[in-house]
């Protein structure tokens, strides 16, 4: 993701603070076990993609298979990723490659457990008050409980162009829908199942070996270390990064920068709950 669509997200995060702070909200829990969800993709990008849930959200693993049809080019992907409470593990099964990073979730928790009660309680308030202003800045709408789909009720969650509909209580999506810049994509569930998930989906792929990724690293810390910053003094981190809170281009949203803030917003659902 380019340097400014990062420091949107990171911006955008205290939209999806629950209330009620002084328990940590990078703790919360999936409303089931284990779970199987199917999805279609359609749009610039179709294929499908399948997500296992284990541990109430512990540990993910998602299996995607998809085709982008661009400027009359096909190109296929086939990508796996595997996500336990320390690590995320992304792997290319077309350039049998893969890459190991520190899960953004084990930061949040850390950065979070250094606070004292009376800065939790700040971290609260300033995300209330940022967020309204935040969301009318954006354009941005959050509808509890806006539709029901596959007997699941959801919430819908809008902003820049990227439409969610996710489980109620949880961080999971049912329906992304974003269309930006004159590009299309949809991933839409079409099946879900609570049975159990066998272990074997949670397994490297054969003969790929993930390396380290040190830059994917620092960026994470520092984002929870921003992130935590932000909301504990929201005029102090104004001051000390003026330069990053400045408008940013966005003419040059390319089909992969969509897609990644797709995803982000899916993650970080997941990460400050919903």
């Amino acid at each position: 993701m380019k340097k400014g669509h990062g420091v949107l997200f990171l911006l955008a995060l205290v939209l999806l603070l629950p209330s009620g702070l002084l328990a940590n909200p990078w703790e919360m829990k999936l409303p089931f076990a284990e779970a199987t969800i199917t999805y279609e993709l359609s749009g610039m990008e179709t294929g499908e993609e399948v997500l296992y849930i284990k541990d109430h959200g512990r540990r993910t693993a998602t299996y995607r298979t998809a085709s982008t049809s661009m400027f009359g080019m096909t190109m296929k992907n086939r990508t796996v990723e595997i996500i336990d409470s320390d690590w995320v593990y992304t792997f290319d099964l077309q350039e049998q490659t893969g890459t190991k990073s520190i899960n953004p979730q084990k930061l949040m928790i850390e950065e979070f457990s250094k606070l004292s009660e009376e800065e939790r309680k700040s971290v609260e308030k300033n995300a209330e008050t940022m967020g309204t202003s935040m969301m009318q800045g954006m354009q941005g709408t959050v509808e509890p409980k806006a539709r029901e789909i596959l007997g699941y009720p959801c919430d819908k969650s809008t902003m820049m162009g990227v439409t969610v509909y996710s489980i109620h209580g949880s961080s999971i999506p049912l329906l992304t829908d974003s269309n930006m810049m004159g590009i299309s994509m949809k991933s839409t569930a079409t099946a879900i199942s609570e049975d159990p998930v066998d272990e074997k989906h949670f397994q490297f792929p054969d003969s790929i070996e993930p390396q380290p990724d040190p830059e994917a690293d620092r960026m994470a810390q520092i984002m929870a270390e921003q992130t935590l910053a932000m909301l504990k003094d929201p005029e102090a981190f104004k001051k000390e990064n003026k330069s990053l809170l400045g408008p940013q281009d966005q003419g040059d949203i390319s089909p992969e920068d969509q897609q990644q803030m797709e995803e982000a917003l899916n993650t970080l659902k997941g990460l400050f709950g919903n």
